[in-house]
Protein backbone atom coordinates (compact mmCIF):
# COMPACT_ATOMS: atom_id res chain seq x y z
CA UNK A 1 0.00 0.00 0.00
CA UNK A 2 3.26 2.48 0.71
CA UNK A 3 4.42 2.15 -2.47
CA UNK A 4 0.88 2.95 -4.08
CA UNK A 5 0.99 5.71 -1.77
CA UNK A 6 3.86 7.20 -3.38
CA UNK A 7 3.00 6.64 -6.65
CA UNK A 8 -0.14 8.82 -6.15
CA UNK A 9 1.99 11.49 -4.39
CA UNK A 10 4.61 10.95 -6.92
CA UNK A 11 2.06 11.48 -10.06
CA UNK A 12 0.45 14.65 -7.56
CA UNK A 13 4.24 16.05 -6.90
CA UNK A 14 4.69 15.99 -10.74
CA UNK A 15 1.66 18.40 -11.28
CA UNK A 16 -1.20 15.70 -11.58
CA UNK A 17 -3.10 16.94 -8.51
CA UNK A 18 -6.11 14.94 -9.81
CA UNK A 19 -4.65 11.73 -8.22
CA UNK A 20 -5.42 13.21 -4.80
CA UNK A 21 -8.70 11.84 -4.83
CA UNK A 22 -6.75 8.26 -4.44
CA UNK A 23 -4.70 9.19 -1.79
CA UNK A 24 -8.02 10.43 -0.32
CA UNK A 25 -9.68 7.19 -1.16
CA UNK A 26 -7.14 5.22 0.65
CA UNK A 27 -6.10 7.19 3.52
CA UNK A 28 -9.61 8.21 4.90
CA UNK A 29 -10.84 5.61 6.94
CA UNK A 30 -7.64 5.69 9.32
CA UNK A 31 -7.64 9.62 9.11
CA UNK A 32 -11.55 9.37 10.38
CA UNK A 33 -10.30 6.45 12.68
CA UNK A 34 -7.91 8.93 14.61
CA UNK A 35 -10.30 11.85 14.50
CA UNK A 36 -13.33 10.06 15.70
CA UNK A 37 -10.93 8.58 18.47
CA UNK A 38 -9.55 11.74 20.05
CA UNK A 39 -13.10 13.79 19.25
CA UNK A 40 -15.34 14.93 21.82
CA UNK A 41 -18.22 15.69 19.63
CA UNK A 42 -18.77 12.97 17.02
CA UNK A 43 -20.62 15.22 14.89
CA UNK A 44 -17.67 17.23 13.54
CA UNK A 45 -15.49 14.21 12.30
CA UNK A 46 -16.28 14.73 8.66
CA UNK A 47 -15.66 18.56 8.85
CA UNK A 48 -12.03 17.90 10.44
CA UNK A 49 -11.79 15.07 8.03
CA UNK A 50 -12.00 17.80 5.04
CA UNK A 51 -9.83 20.28 7.27
CA UNK A 52 -6.50 17.26 7.40
CA UNK A 53 -6.87 16.53 3.45
CA UNK A 54 -6.89 20.12 2.65
CA UNK A 55 -3.47 20.78 5.31
CA UNK A 56 -2.24 17.26 3.54
CA UNK A 57 -2.84 19.22 -0.05
CA UNK A 58 -1.44 22.28 0.78
CA UNK A 59 1.78 20.69 2.35
CA UNK A 60 2.22 18.16 -0.08
CA UNK A 61 5.50 19.39 -1.15
CA UNK A 62 6.55 19.01 1.81
CA UNK A 63 6.20 15.24 2.21
CA UNK A 64 9.32 13.24 1.52
CA UNK A 65 8.45 9.84 -0.92
CA UNK A 66 9.43 6.87 0.61
CA UNK A 67 8.90 7.81 3.80
CA UNK A 68 5.72 6.68 5.99
CA UNK A 69 2.65 9.01 4.17
CA UNK A 70 -0.06 7.07 6.85
CA UNK A 71 2.07 8.04 9.85
CA UNK A 72 2.69 11.90 7.95
CA UNK A 73 -1.45 12.37 7.90
CA UNK A 74 -2.35 10.74 10.96
CA UNK A 75 -0.12 13.75 12.72
CA UNK A 76 -1.82 16.15 10.53
CA UNK A 77 -4.98 14.74 12.03
CA UNK A 78 -4.12 14.22 15.61
CA UNK A 79 -2.80 17.99 15.58
CA UNK A 80 -6.28 19.02 13.89
CA UNK A 81 -8.09 17.01 16.69
CA UNK A 82 -6.05 18.30 19.46
CA UNK A 83 -6.90 21.38 18.08
CA UNK A 84 -10.71 20.55 18.11
CA UNK A 85 -11.16 19.56 21.34
CA UNK A 86 -8.96 22.39 22.98
CA UNK A 87 -11.60 24.48 20.98
CA UNK A 88 -14.45 22.33 22.53
CA UNK A 89 -13.20 22.03 25.99
CA UNK A 90 -13.23 26.16 25.86
CA UNK A 91 -16.56 26.53 24.37
CA UNK A 92 -18.17 24.36 26.74
CA UNK A 93 -16.56 26.15 29.98
CA UNK A 94 -17.69 29.61 28.43
CA UNK A 95 -20.86 28.15 27.79
CA UNK A 96 -20.77 26.86 31.59
CA UNK A 97 -19.66 30.03 32.54
CA UNK A 98 -21.79 32.63 30.86
CA UNK A 99 -25.32 30.83 30.55
CA UNK A 100 -26.69 30.94 34.03
CA UNK A 101 -26.21 34.81 33.55
CA UNK A 102 -27.31 34.88 29.93
CA UNK A 103 -31.04 32.81 30.62
CA UNK A 104 -31.65 35.25 33.38
CA UNK A 105 -31.24 38.41 31.38
CA UNK A 106 -33.22 36.37 29.02
CA UNK A 107 -35.71 35.74 31.31
CA UNK A 108 -36.40 39.22 33.00
CA UNK A 109 -36.94 40.67 28.88
CA UNK A 110 -39.03 37.58 28.23
CA UNK A 111 -41.26 38.57 31.59
CA UNK A 112 -41.40 42.61 30.42
CA UNK A 113 -42.28 41.37 26.59
CA UNK A 114 -44.91 39.13 27.70
CA UNK A 115 -46.43 42.10 30.38
CA UNK A 116 -46.18 44.43 27.40
CA UNK A 117 -48.11 42.60 25.11
CA UNK A 118 -51.80 43.15 24.11
CA UNK A 119 -54.19 40.25 25.81
CA UNK A 120 -55.03 39.33 22.11
CA UNK A 121 -51.82 38.53 21.55
CA UNK A 122 -51.39 36.17 24.49
CA UNK A 123 -54.49 35.01 23.41
CA UNK A 124 -53.67 33.91 20.44
CA UNK A 125 -50.35 32.61 21.35
CA UNK A 126 -52.12 30.44 23.87
CA UNK A 127 -54.41 28.79 20.65
CA UNK A 128 -52.05 28.64 18.31
CA UNK A 129 -49.70 26.53 21.04
CA UNK A 130 -52.78 24.88 21.99
CA UNK A 131 -53.59 23.82 18.74
CA UNK A 132 -50.64 22.07 18.17
CA UNK A 133 -51.22 18.68 19.64
CA UNK A 134 -49.18 15.63 20.21
CA UNK A 135 -45.62 15.61 19.94
CA UNK A 136 -45.06 18.83 18.83
CA UNK A 137 -47.25 20.30 22.24
CA UNK A 138 -45.32 17.84 24.28
CA UNK A 139 -41.96 19.82 22.74
CA UNK A 140 -42.68 23.14 23.05
CA UNK A 141 -44.42 22.60 26.81
CA UNK A 142 -41.50 20.44 27.85
CA UNK A 143 -38.64 23.05 26.29
CA UNK A 144 -40.55 26.46 27.10
CA UNK A 145 -42.76 26.03 29.89
CA UNK A 146 -41.00 23.24 32.28
CA UNK A 147 -37.64 23.99 30.88
CA UNK A 148 -36.60 20.55 30.55
CA UNK A 149 -33.23 19.96 27.71
CA UNK A 150 -33.92 18.60 24.48
CA UNK A 151 -32.11 15.31 25.06
CA UNK A 152 -34.11 14.76 28.58
CA UNK A 153 -37.24 15.40 25.86
CA UNK A 154 -36.35 13.14 23.08
CA UNK A 155 -36.05 10.39 25.93
CA UNK A 156 -39.17 11.02 27.56
CA UNK A 157 -40.99 11.52 23.53
CA UNK A 158 -38.84 8.13 22.84
CA UNK A 159 -36.95 10.48 19.75
CA UNK A 160 -33.76 11.16 19.05
CA UNK A 161 -32.05 14.38 20.16
CA UNK A 162 -31.63 15.43 16.46
CA UNK A 163 -35.63 14.43 15.50
CA UNK A 164 -36.57 16.47 18.58
CA UNK A 165 -34.67 19.27 17.68
CA UNK A 166 -36.11 19.13 14.14
CA UNK A 167 -39.61 18.78 15.47
CA UNK A 168 -39.28 21.66 18.08
CA UNK A 169 -38.21 23.89 15.47
CA UNK A 170 -40.54 22.88 13.07
CA UNK A 171 -43.33 23.36 15.86
CA UNK A 172 -41.73 27.12 16.37
CA UNK A 173 -42.87 27.52 12.69
CA UNK A 174 -46.19 25.82 13.02
CA UNK A 175 -46.71 28.81 15.99
CA UNK A 176 -45.42 31.45 13.52
CA UNK A 177 -47.57 30.97 10.83
CA UNK A 178 -50.71 30.54 13.31
CA UNK A 179 -49.80 33.50 15.15
CA UNK A 180 -49.36 35.24 11.46
CA UNK A 181 -52.77 34.11 10.63
CA UNK A 182 -54.42 35.41 13.15
CA UNK A 183 -52.85 38.74 12.74
CA UNK A 184 -51.00 38.54 15.88
CA UNK A 185 -47.53 38.52 14.65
Amino acid sequence: MSEELDQHIQACLDGDMDRFTDVVTICEPRVRAVLAAMSPDPNVVPDLTQEVFLIAYQRLATYQPGSNFLAWIRTIARNVAQNARRSWYRRQALREQYQPEAERLMAENIDRLVESLPEEALEALRACVGGLGGRNSDLIDGYYFKGNSLKRIAVFLNMSPTAAKVALHRARQAIGICLHRKGAA
